[in-house]
Protein backbone atom coordinates (compact mmCIF):
# COMPACT_ATOMS: atom_id res chain seq x y z
CA UNK A 1 0.00 0.00 0.00
CA UNK A 2 1.55 3.32 -1.01
CA UNK A 3 1.61 6.43 1.15
CA UNK A 4 2.79 7.28 4.63
CA UNK A 5 1.71 5.33 7.68
CA UNK A 6 -0.85 8.05 8.51
CA UNK A 7 -2.25 7.82 4.98
CA UNK A 8 -2.45 4.04 5.29
CA UNK A 9 -4.37 4.31 8.58
CA UNK A 10 -6.77 6.77 6.95
CA UNK A 11 -7.24 4.51 3.92
CA UNK A 12 -7.97 1.43 6.05
CA UNK A 13 -10.40 3.25 8.33
CA UNK A 14 -12.18 4.92 5.41
CA UNK A 15 -12.81 1.56 3.77
CA UNK A 16 -13.93 -0.04 7.04
CA UNK A 17 -16.34 2.83 7.79
CA UNK A 18 -17.71 2.77 4.23
CA UNK A 19 -18.35 -0.96 4.38
CA UNK A 20 -19.93 -0.65 7.84
CA UNK A 21 -22.25 2.03 6.46
CA UNK A 22 -23.17 -0.26 3.56
CA UNK A 23 -22.06 2.09 0.78
CA UNK A 24 -20.30 1.22 -2.43
CA UNK A 25 -17.40 3.42 -3.43
CA UNK A 26 -19.64 5.03 -6.05
CA UNK A 27 -22.43 5.70 -3.54
CA UNK A 28 -20.10 7.36 -1.06
CA UNK A 29 -18.50 9.46 -3.78
CA UNK A 30 -21.85 10.65 -5.11
CA UNK A 31 -23.10 11.40 -1.59
CA UNK A 32 -20.14 13.74 -1.03
CA UNK A 33 -20.72 15.54 -4.30
CA UNK A 34 -18.53 13.75 -6.82
CA UNK A 35 -19.75 13.09 -10.34
CA UNK A 36 -20.94 9.50 -10.71
CA UNK A 37 -18.44 8.70 -13.48
CA UNK A 38 -15.44 9.50 -11.22
CA UNK A 39 -16.85 8.70 -7.77
CA UNK A 40 -15.75 5.06 -7.54
CA UNK A 41 -12.25 5.75 -8.84
CA UNK A 42 -11.68 8.66 -6.47
CA UNK A 43 -12.87 6.78 -3.36
CA UNK A 44 -10.87 3.74 -4.46
CA UNK A 45 -7.71 5.85 -4.68
CA UNK A 46 -8.31 7.21 -1.18
CA UNK A 47 -8.85 3.66 0.11
CA UNK A 48 -5.68 2.42 -1.60
CA UNK A 49 -3.69 5.40 -0.23
CA UNK A 50 -2.78 6.41 -3.78
CA UNK A 51 -4.22 9.91 -3.31
CA UNK A 52 -4.73 12.03 -0.19
CA UNK A 53 -8.07 13.67 0.47
CA UNK A 54 -8.18 17.32 1.50
CA UNK A 55 -9.71 18.19 4.86
CA UNK A 56 -13.04 19.33 3.38
CA UNK A 57 -13.41 16.00 1.56
CA UNK A 58 -12.47 14.09 4.71
CA UNK A 59 -15.12 15.99 6.67
CA UNK A 60 -17.76 15.26 4.00
CA UNK A 61 -16.91 11.56 3.97
CA UNK A 62 -16.93 11.35 7.77
CA UNK A 63 -20.32 13.08 7.95
CA UNK A 64 -21.81 10.68 5.38
CA UNK A 65 -20.31 7.68 7.14
CA UNK A 66 -21.48 8.79 10.57
CA UNK A 67 -18.00 8.91 12.11
CA UNK A 68 -15.91 11.80 13.40
CA UNK A 69 -13.26 13.00 10.97
CA UNK A 70 -10.78 12.57 13.82
CA UNK A 71 -11.50 8.81 13.74
CA UNK A 72 -10.37 8.65 10.12
CA UNK A 73 -7.25 10.68 10.92
CA UNK A 74 -6.23 9.09 14.24
CA UNK A 75 -2.58 8.08 14.49
CA UNK A 76 -3.24 4.67 16.07
CA UNK A 77 -6.05 2.19 16.54
CA UNK A 78 -6.52 2.75 20.29
CA UNK A 79 -7.03 6.45 19.72
CA UNK A 80 -9.40 5.73 16.82
CA UNK A 81 -11.50 3.41 19.03
CA UNK A 82 -11.52 6.01 21.81
CA UNK A 83 -12.72 8.68 19.38
CA UNK A 84 -15.56 6.47 18.12
CA UNK A 85 -16.54 5.51 21.64
CA UNK A 86 -16.45 9.07 22.93
CA UNK A 87 -18.51 10.35 20.00
CA UNK A 88 -21.19 7.74 20.71
CA UNK A 89 -21.70 8.94 24.31
CA UNK A 90 -24.31 11.39 25.57
CA UNK A 91 -22.91 14.82 26.56
CA UNK A 92 -23.07 14.07 30.29
CA UNK A 93 -21.13 10.85 29.81
CA UNK A 94 -18.61 12.68 27.63
CA UNK A 95 -18.09 15.13 30.51
CA UNK A 96 -17.50 12.20 32.88
CA UNK A 97 -14.90 10.73 30.52
CA UNK A 98 -13.17 14.10 30.24
CA UNK A 99 -13.11 14.41 34.04
CA UNK A 100 -11.58 10.92 34.31
CA UNK A 101 -8.93 11.82 31.72
CA UNK A 102 -8.09 15.00 33.61
CA UNK A 103 -7.73 12.98 36.82
CA UNK A 104 -5.48 10.40 35.14
CA UNK A 105 -3.44 13.03 33.29
CA UNK A 106 -3.33 16.06 35.62
CA UNK A 107 -0.57 17.76 33.60
CA UNK A 108 -2.58 17.66 30.39
CA UNK A 109 -2.48 21.17 28.91
CA UNK A 110 -5.81 22.94 28.63
CA UNK A 111 -5.37 24.11 25.03
CA UNK A 112 -8.84 23.62 23.57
Amino acid sequence: MPGSLATQHFARRLKAARLAAGYTQTELGVRIGLEEDVASTRINRYEKAVHKADIETIEKMARELGVPAAYLLASDDRLAKAILGFASLKPGDQDAVLAAIKKLAPNLPDIV
